[in-house]
């Protein structure tokens, strides 16, 4: 990591719910969502959150450094219609030498629809796809 890097860096991420990233949209991967109103789905929050954390640090980091999630603590207190506005406001809390620490704010047009924290692992690529590739192998 780059010591540009640090506690109070701060930034913000901007989305619009669509259709793609509703409760009942993913019900081919999770067939329970089916039935389920068509509001923005808690694994679209949780990507939206990861995407805009990996944009934030991405400047930050050196040459074949990448970042993976490895800790989200978010709530999900209020449901968003498709074609609404989200902001993420994010924070670095925390630096330490393999990782990151976020605090997130997401709001919607209206009200803030989540809060919590984000941690990232900072990793080599090429370590990380090697010992993936030999797990995939292990698993074969």
């Amino acid at each position: 990591m780059k010591p540009t890097l640090h506690q109070g860096l701060s930034g913000t991420a901007e989305f619009t719910v669509t259709e793609a990233l509703t409760v009942p949209a993913l019900a081919r991967h999770y067939p329970s969502y089916a039935g389920m109103p068509p509001a923005f789905s808690t694994p679209g929050l949780v990507g939206f959150v990861e995407q805009a954390c990996i944009d934030l640090l991405a400047p930050h980091l050196d040459e074949g450094e990448f970042s993976v999630g490895v800790d989200v603590e978010l709530t999900h207190t209020t449901a968003t219609p498709v074609g609404a506005h989200l902001t993420a406001d994010l924070q670095v809390l925390q630096v330490e030498p393999k990782s990151v620490l976020f605090a997130v704010t997401v709001s919607d047009n209206e009200s803030v629809i989540s809060i919590g924290q984000h941690r990232r692992a900072v990793l080599n690529r090429d370590r990380f796809v090697q010992k993936l590739s030999e797990k995939a192998d292990r698993l074969g």
